[in-house]
C-alpha cells in the first residue's frame, strides 16, 4: 500500500516538470538565503556586543564592596600613582 502511494505521487509531482522544477528552485533559493542572511544576522551580533564592550566598561567591571548598594563617588578606587 506505500509502496503504491509513493510510486503514485512520484508520478503525480513528475506529471508537470515545469511546475515541479520551478517549485524546488524556489525552495531550494528561499532556503539558502535564509541561511545566508542568518549568518550575517549572527555576525552582526557579534559586531556590535564587540564595539560596546570596547566603547563602554568591557566585560569585567571592579568595585568596591557595596557600591552597588549606594553608587558614590566616595566610594572610588585611589590612584596612588
Amino acid at each position: 500500500m506505500v509502496s503504491l502511494l509513493f510510486t503514485l505521487s512520484w508520478r503525480n509531482i513528475w506529471r508537470n516538470k515545469r511546475r515541479s522544477i520551478i517549485t524546488t528552485s524556489a525552495v531550494v533559493f528561499a532556503v539558502m538565503f535564509s541561511i545566508v542572511m542568518r549568518g550575517i544576522q549572527l555576525g552582526t551580533y557579534d559586531v556590535n556586543i564587540k564595539y560596546m564592550v570596547d566603547l563602554f566598561s568591557g566585560y569585567l567591571q571592579v568595585q568596591k564592596p557595596g557600591y552597588q548598594d549606594n553608587p558614590s563617588l566616595q566610594k572610588k578606587f585611589s590612584s596612588d600613582r
